[in-house]
């Protein structure tokens, strides 16, 4: 089940996030301009999360899949050449493999002006459809994201982990969580739940889809 989220406006930042997704959202229809007929890209995890919690997000990550014919994929390699190549992600180097979160490159350039200066965006290339990813993310608060018209959606595991206050993981396969010691600080009223925890019945279980 998917939900539409509204980011904050009310707290003490006021219409920054705002600002900064309207920015993006700038960003991701220039990006999909340049890229080959067929492309699909969200932005997602960390910039769309801070947004709704009302805070200044601090880089902008790119997920998109072009299409596999030659002439899209030298199309988008094209585009992509004039950006910084990044050796790893995630704390996992992926030169030689896709890795869980299907990832081939990571180019990164700078923002210079408006609400998202001193930023980075990170175009992050996928094997696989951007939502099949992110809804696979390890932890269940980076399960969030926009699309080309500004629009902001999550699923239900992120859904009830803001409505809970809970960080969790919520994929079977990836125990590694490389964001946590940047996450934690800064969602200090969250607490982390592994699925390990030995918790009481409707906390530590998976939540189904209605």
């Amino acid at each position: 089940m998917l939900h539409t989220v509204k980011i904050a406006t009310n707290k003490s930042t006021g219409m920054f996030p705002e600002a900064q997704r309207v920015a993006a959202k700038r960003h991701l229809k220039l990006f999909l301009k340049a890229m080959p007929k067929g492309t699909e890209a969200y932005i997602a995890g960390g910039a769309p999360r801070d947004w709704h919690h009302g805070w200044g997000c601090r880089d902008i990550d790119i997920f998109f899949k072009a299409p596999d014919d030659f002439n899209s994929l030298n199309d988008a390699y094209q585009h992509l050449s004039q950006y910084k190549l990044l050796g790893a992600a995630y704390g996992v180097d992926y030169s030689y493999g896709c890795g869980e979160q299907g990832i081939l490159t990571i180019h990164e350039y700078p923002i210079h002006q408006g609400s998202l200066k001193y930023r980075k965006v990170q175009l992050i290339r996928l094997n696989k459809k951007p939502l099949d990813v992110i809804n696979n993310f390890p932890i269940n608060m980076s399960h969030i994201w926009m699309d080309s018209t500004g629009r902001i959606s999550c699923n239900h595991h992120y859904q009830h982990g803001y409505d809970t206050s809970i960080l969790r993981n919520v994929n079977d396969s990836q125990w590694y969580y490389p964001y946590l010691e940047k996450i934690l600080p800064r969602m200090s009223k969250y607490a982390f739940v592994p699925n390990t925890w030995d918790g009481r019945d409707g906390v530590a279980d998976p939540i189904e889809p209605e």
